[in-house]
């Protein structure tokens, strides 16, 4: 039988107070311990929806991040900030890095971007863009080839995230992969992907995950298998579901609510799905979660896509 669990794959969506107090803090009306307290404040209450939602690994709701880029993008040498770029086929956008010179770190890149400390311990999950999503979408102003700036990207990630693991009991870190499956890549590009993604994840010791957005995951498979990560996840608004178990995958996340759709599932018919998943291939553990980031959604729409995950573990559950 397999072990199931619920958990995010991305963004919270941001309350409208809190988007006001962004705006008002970027004219100079609010100050910046106030701005920070607010967004506290928030954190705690997306933190807490999770925890009574019994999801396995929890997000801090990563509420400063502008973009899933721009923490990163900020913090580097040689990368510059400019313009915006759509978000795949999203009515959003992010601030494309420009790739000036060789990266390397300012300081911390992370430190005033995540709460792990209002998380219980080894529960949080920390998410950040693959090497491969990140370079794709910088604009490379230099004279490296794509794979030295994958392995460039990969490097200073790793530093990053050991050092974090110094600090913090990381439950599980998500390499966020949208540009491997937004277009079909030839398996070489892949299996140098693979090797950048190794080095990113380098001793680190939480439970790895690679989850895939806004492209069919068959486009990766089976290639990404042998990657070395523990978890593969998919968006099955995008990937045929009765064609990726097909594969065999211990580790595997079905991100089965639309996380770009208000429309809130029917439990029993998402049930019935996954048990005919369960019935072709049956995963040794398998995560329930949306497609992709809830913030394409207002924060009433994905409290209840949280609180549907969990009735979906309930029920799958009672399936067992």
């Amino acid at each position: 039988m397999s072990e199931i669990h619920g958990v995010l794959v991305g963004a919270y969506p941001r309350s409208e107070q809190l988007i006001k107090s962004f705006r008002e803090y970027l004219k100079g009306r609010v100050e910046k311990d106030k701005l920070k307290k607010r967004i506290l404040d928030e954190t705690e209450k997306v933190v807490e929806i999770q925890l009574e939602a019994g999801l396995r690994y929890v997000v801090d709701g990563m509420l400063e991040w502008h973009d899933l880029l721009r923490p990163i993008s900020e913090n580097l040498h040689g990368v510059e900030v400019d313009g915006l770029a759509r978000w795949f086929d999203n009515n959003t956008f992010y601030k494309k890095p420009i790739i000036k010179d060789r990266m390397n770190k300012k300081n911390s890149i992370l430190s005033d971007y995540i709460y792990p400390n209002l998380i219980p311990e080894g529960r949080w999950k920390l998410i950040l863009p693959d090497p491969y999503t990140f370079i794709s979408l910088s604009e490379n102003m230099t004279r490296f080839k794509i794979d030295e700036l994958l392995f460039n990207y990969a490097e200073i990630l790793n530093e990053e995230l050991l050092e974090i693991q110094m600090k913090y009991k990381v439950g599980q870190v998500q390499l966020t992969a949208p540009s491997l499956v937004w277009r079909k890549l030839d398996n070489d590009m892949l299996g140098i992907v693979g090797d950048a993604i190794e080095e990113m994840l380098k001793g680190i010791h939480s439970e790895k995950m690679l989850h895939f957005y806004f492209g069919d995951g068959l486009n990766v498979l089976p290639t990404v298998l042998d990657y070395n990560v523990d978890v593969v996840g998919f968006d099955i608004t995008s990937t045929n579901l009765n064609m990726l178990a097909e594969y065999d995958i211990g580790k595997v996340a079905l991100g089965i609510i639309d996380g770009r759709n208000s429309l809130i599932e029917d439990v029993e018919l998402i049930v019935k799905k996954v048990v005919k998943y369960i019935d072709k291939r049956e995963p040794e553990v398998l995560y329930i979660t949306p497609s992709c980031d809830l913030d394409f959604l207002p924060p009433d729409i994905a409290y209840k896509k949280v609180k549907l995950i969990h009735k979906i573990v309930e029920r799958l559950g009672e399936e067992g």
